[in-house]
């Protein structure tokens, strides 16, 4: 199931039921839901729902953050500052982090210009500022900070950009939904239909879906391209409205995103930074 996840009261999120045969290649798309039956989906609505199927065969794929930056979810009393911090999360931005952040710039000359320095000019050649700019673990976490500087697919205006409304609800329907027996990152999947978007299909696309003056025809173009999915003859008018609603068109995406999980075994991180810091999973895995 794809969840496109929106404000506590639910007139933004949209719900899309996937179904696989058992080891099947391909998909069917048997629902796509921008309502619950009595009205929007606020939590009451989606949790009754989702208590409907059993855990041990369903995945749930959120397209908003599960887990929350390392600072936020700190119990110490008091801090010991972000340096000598042995949070895995923690070190690992001021480590990997950094050093991915340090090459991505480098590699990108065209942002690199000589500038005036006082009376000289730097030669472009040393590492500039931008590139030391620490990756504070109060707002950045380790899976967007990976998927941005080393895969490319994350922008970067939208690190560290989620919604503290939506963030929170996704952590209230986290536990709650632990309690159906769904587990994050085994039964629950965060992830990002940009992403996945633009490792399947390409920047542009991932960019056009939302902003296009006529997006219709760019999500047209996309789910034509999703070739190991089809639409039940039990959907009715699914795919119209999956071309022209932008929630139902997320919540398709997120649901694709998780049955690629499942028919390909992706797997996680193994670095203990990603463990309680969250994954965003994405194609490419």
């Amino acid at each position: 199931m794809g969840i496109d996840l929106g404000g506590a009261r639910g007139k933004s999120t949209a719900v899309v039921l996937l179904c696989r045969p058992e080891q099947g290649q391909t998909a069917l798309v048997e629902t796509v839901m921008a309502s619950a039956d009595n009205g929007p989906w606020n939590d009451d609505a989606l949790l009754e729902y989702f208590g409907q199927w059993d855990a041990a065969n369903t995945a749930i794929a959120i397209n908003a953050p599960l887990t929350s930056p390392a600072c936020v979810r700190c119990t110490l009393s008091k801090c010991p500052g972000t340096q000598v911090c042995v949070e895995p999360a923690t070190v690992w931005l001021r480590t990997r982090g950094q050093e991915l952040q340090i090459q991505a710039v480098l590699a990108d000359r065209s942002r690199i210009a000589s500038m005036p320095n006082s009376t000289s000019f730097s030669d472009g050649l040393s590492i500039p500022t931008s590139a030391l700019q620490r990756l504070p673990p109060y707002t950045q976490r380790c899976t967007e900070v990976e998927l941005h500087f080393s895969r490319g697919l994350l922008p970067r205006e939208h690190l560290a950009q989620s919604s503290w409304a939506i963030a929170t609800r996704a952590a209230f329907l986290r536990r709650s939904l632990s309690n159906l027996g769904f587990t994050l990152n085994e039964s629950l999947l965060e992830v990002s239909p940009r992403c996945t978007v633009h490792a399947l299909f390409g920047e542009k696309r991932a960019r056009g879906y939302k902003r296009d003056a006529d997006p219709w025809h760019t999500r047209a173009s996309i789910v034509e391209g999703m070739n190991d999915i089809s639409f039940a003859t039990t959907s009715r008018m699914s795919r119209e409205d999956v071309l022209r609603n932008d929630n139902c068109f997320v919540a398709l995406i997120s649901a694709y995103t998780g049955f690629l999980w499942a028919r390909e075994n992706w797997s996680i991180d193994p670095a203990a930074a990603f463990q309680d810091d969250g994954w965003i999973w994405a194609p490419g895995e």
